[in-house]
C-alpha cells in the first residue's frame, strides 16, 4: 500500500495517469488516487454518501448537454460511448436511462458515494469529468465533457461542466 504523500507526489509529477492502472499498481482503490490528485484539479460533491439526489441532478443536467463521452473501465475492457446522455428516472432502486437506442440502462444509483469533477491534463489536453464512486471506492462510471472536431472541449459544456461543479461542491 502507497502512502498518501507518495501518491500526491507521484500525481502532481504526473496527474495524467489512466486512474484504475494507476490504483492496481499503487494498491489503492480509484477514489484514493482522484483525493490525491492536485486539489486544483478536483472538487468533490458534499455529502454525496448515499445520497440518491445528488446522482439525480447531476444525471439530469448531463441529459441536457448534447454529446458527451460516457466511459465504463472494468478489468476486462474500457467502453465508450459517444452521444447525448437521454433522460432518466427513478423506480426500483434503480435510476432508468430512458432512451431507446443509443445508451441506456439501468443505473443503481444508491451505491454512489462520491461524485467528483475533475479538470486535468490528460494525454497532452485538458479533459473535463464527472467521476462517480460507488461505496468500495472504485469509479461506477466517468462522463467527459464532449470535444470538437479539433479535438478541444467544448465551450458551451465546458461552461455548463464547472457552473453545475459550483453549483454542488
Amino acid at each position: 500500500m502507497t502512502a498518501a504523500s507518495d501518491l500526491r507526489s507521484k500525481l502532481e509529477a504526473e496527474p495524467g495517469v489512466v486512474i484504475e492502472t494507476f490504483a492496481e499498481e499503487n494498491g489503492v482503490s480509484c477514489r484514493d488516487v482522484v483525493e490525491a490528485m492536485p486539489a486544483s484539479m478536483i472538487r468533490f460533491v458534499k455529502d454525496n454518501f448515499g445520497n440518491t439526489a445528488a446522482f439525480v441532478e447531476v444525471m439530469g443536467e448531463v441529459a441536457t448537454w448534447g454529446d458527451v463521452t460516457f466511459i465504463i473501465h472494468t478489468d476486462d475492457g474500457i467502453f465508450e460511448f459517444g452521444g447525448p446522455i437521454p433522460p432518466g428516472s427513478e423506480a426500483r432502486n434503480y435510476y432508468n436511462l430512458s432512451g431507446a437506442k443509443g445508451l441506456h440502462g439501468h443505473l443503481r444509483a444508491e451505491r454512489c458515494a462520491g461524485i467528483c469533477f475533475m479538470e486535468r491534463p490528460f494525454f497532452g489536453r485538458l479533459s473535463a469529468s464527472i467521476l462517480l464512486f460507488n461505496r468500495d471506492g472504485g469509479i461506477m462510471f466517468k462522463i467527459f465533457v464532449g470535444r470538437d472536431d479539433k479535438r478541444e472541449l467544448l465551450p458551451n459544456q465546458l461552461a455548463a461542466f464547472r457552473k453545475l461543479a459550483d453549483k454542488m461542491c
